[in-house]
């Protein structure tokens, strides 16, 4: 007989079965949560790659990550890119041959572009220098070259993909010091201008591949040609001032004086070593000696040069070329090239002043010019070995006079006279021609019977040779340009030689 179970067991067994229902409900609630999957972000990195030293882009580096994601290289420009790189942090690790692996880190985030540089240091240990420079003109040794030259060389650099650099080093004669002539320039060439003639000059070329230590080329040395055997010298006016030049008569002209003030009047020693000149780059106008090229002036006079018209005044050298004679308003005056043995030689008559002088080889005659209260009160008179004023050669009529100038023998001088006796306060002529007088006689001769109208011929001296005559020649007007002309030493043939010059000198 079957007994049934009391109300009270009952119901504890249907709580227990209802409680186990309803934790494995929880149960499977909880562990639905916890298996949610979240979706997976992706960003990209953009890059650029450059050397350390001076950002120059470096191609064709290997750019990678880790965590590994992909692999690139860099273009033309030094730029990479890695797209589609899941979010997190990255060690980027950048290489190439000859250059230390640079190993930074970056971060990607989903949906941004992480953006970097990456700089690489040159790996010298893997780097070869570059060859030592080779000159390629002028070569070492070359002689008689232009004083404007260019210097051409050339290396080679087996490594590097940037430029090679150079320095150029020029030194004295003796090489004891140098100037840095280029710098950290890509060129292999260097101009260089206004060398001394006859000069010996040394050169080394420096190239620098920005990693390794820069390479000296050997010391090279050239040596320029000798000045221009050039006979004819005179002065020009350019910019406002006088500058003096030094010519061949066959279209070759050198400038020997700067034009930043004004020098004039050069006249050459007998040896053709060196070129007496006045000039006022001192304000007072002294005379000054160089050497032919126009290198090493030295001011002579303590006394400066003086008298009624600065641009008519002229000197002479002793024929020996021991001395100079030049005038100090009323006075002359002896004195060295090197300034020393400063004496008074001789003193015009009063009211008077010189202003012309010359000193032949020939007995040691002097002969000068002295000038009155006006331009047209001009007289020329020889003077005694001892400065005592001596006779008169030729003593003017109403016009202006100019010179003299010793002939080869010295038994002749030239000098110029404007034949119209026209007179005005500023000293105008309007037929100024050269005559030739022999002292002797004190005949002269009229030599500018060639001369065109309404010109006037000026500062004559006769050739090396006595056989030319050259001379100045321009309008009467008196700002007409004036040009140097040549002629046969008895006024025939009459030839340009120089335009726009004056104050001629012939050695």
């Amino acid at each position: 007989m079957m007994t049934s179970k009391p109300p009270r067991a009952l119901a504890l067994a249907l709580r227990t079965v209802l409680l186990a229902t309803l934790g494995l409900v929880l149960v499977c609630t909880s562990a639905c949560k916890e298996d949610t999957i979240e979706p997976k972000l992706f960003g990209s990195v953009f890059g650029e790659v450059l050397q350390r030293t001076d950002n120059v882009p470096v191609r064709q580096v290997t750019v990678s990550t880790n965590p590994p994601t992909s692999s690139v290289t860099t273009d033309s420009s030094g730029r990479f890119s890695l797209v589609d790189i899941p979010e997190g942090t990255y060690s980027l690790r950048a290489e190439k041959d000859g250059f230390l692996t640079e190993v930074t880190s970056v971060t990607v985030f989903g949906d941004v572009d992480a953006n970097v540089i990456v700089r690489l240091e040159n790996d010298s240990s893997a780097n070869l220098p570059p060859s030592a420079p080779e000159a390629i003109a002028p070569t070492d040794g070359a002689t008689a070259q232009a004083i404007d030259l260019t210097l051409t060389w050339t290396a080679t650099d087996p490594d590097s993909e940037g430029e090679l650099r150079y320095d150029v080093l020029l030194f004295d004669a003796d090489q004891s010091s140098a100037r840095r002539i280029l710098t950290a320039s890509p060129d292999t060439t260097m101009q260089l201008d206004s060398l001394a003639y006859g000069s010996t000059y040394f050169w080394q070329v420096i190239v620098d591949d920005g990693i390794n230590e820069p390479v000296r080329s050997p010391v090279w040395q050239f040596t320029t040609r000798s000045f221009p055997n050039q006979r004819y010298l005179f002065a020009r006016a350019t910019g406002g001032n006088y500058a003096i030049y030094s010519a061949d008569g066959l279209g070759s002209e050198l400038q020997l004086t700067s034009t930043q003030f004004s020098s004039w009047r050069p006249r050459m020693n007998p040896q053709r070593s060196k070129i007496a000149f006045i000039s006022n780059r001192e304000v007072a106008s002294h005379l000054y000696v160089m050497n032919r090229d126009g290198s090493d002036i030295q001011r002579v006079t303590t006394v400066p040069v003086s008298g009624a018209d600065p641009l008519e005044l002229d000197f002479t050298w002793s024929p020996d070329g021991t001395e100079l004679l030049y005038m100090a308003n009323s006075f002359l005056y002896k004195i060295r090239p090197d300034g020393s043995g400063l004496n008074r030689f001789a003193v015009a008559p009063v009211d008077f002043t010189f202003a012309e002088v010359d000193w032949t080889g020939q007995g040691g005659g002097i002969v000068a010019r002295i000038v009155g209260e006006t331009p047209y009160d001009s007289f020329i008179l020889t003077i005694e070995p001892d400065g005592e004023l001596g006779q008169f050669v030729y003593v003017n009529s109403s016009g202006a006079t100019g010179g003299p100038m010793y002939s080869v023998s010295g038994q002749r001088v030239l000098f110029t006279h404007d034949v119209s006796g026209f007179e005005s306060l500023e000293g105008r002529q309007l037929d100024a021609r050269i005559f030739e007088q022999t002292l002797a006689s004190n005949a002269n001769m009229d030599l500018s019977f060639e001369k065109p109208n309404g010109t006037n011929d000026l500062d004559p001296i006769y050739s090396p040779d006595g056989s030319k005559i050259l001379f100045v020649n321009t309008n009467n007007d008196g700002i007409s340009r004036r040009d140097i002309y040549v002629m046969n030493v008895d006024g025939t043939d009459r030839e340009l030689l120089f335009e726009n010059a004056i104050m001629p000198e012939w050695k």
